[in-house]
């Protein structure tokens, strides 16, 4: 047995963890931001995937209600799970071929 089925696998529960933790990242940071609509859902989830000035002067709108504290949302944390799901595929057709 190769060591790329093992390496595809580690690809493929990698990226979908930091995905995942991503969009509850996100969603822990922006809940606040849009139940007091200082943007709506669709505005704020153009933040999940970039960070604009409007993302970040609505985070400092709330600063003080997030809970645990957490005031900012990193999206490059998103793309690098999005790109290690995407390298899985790419392992796994190499596999393929």
């Amino acid at each position: 047995m190769s060591a790329l089925p093992v390496f595809t696998r580690l690809l493929q529960i990698f990226g979908a963890a930091v995905v995942a933790l991503s969009l509850a990242w996100w969603w822990i940071t922006y809940q606040d931001v849009i139940g007091y609509n200082y943007l709506s859902f669709p505005d704020a989830s153009l933040c999940l995937v970039s960070n604009s000035d409007i993302c970040q002067l609505a985070r400092s709108l709330c600063r003080s209600t997030h809970p645990l504290a957490i005031v900012t949302y990193w999206s490059a944390s998103l793309w690098i799970g999005v790109a290690a799901l995407c390298a899985s595929l790419a392992t796994g057709t190499a596999r393929d071929a």
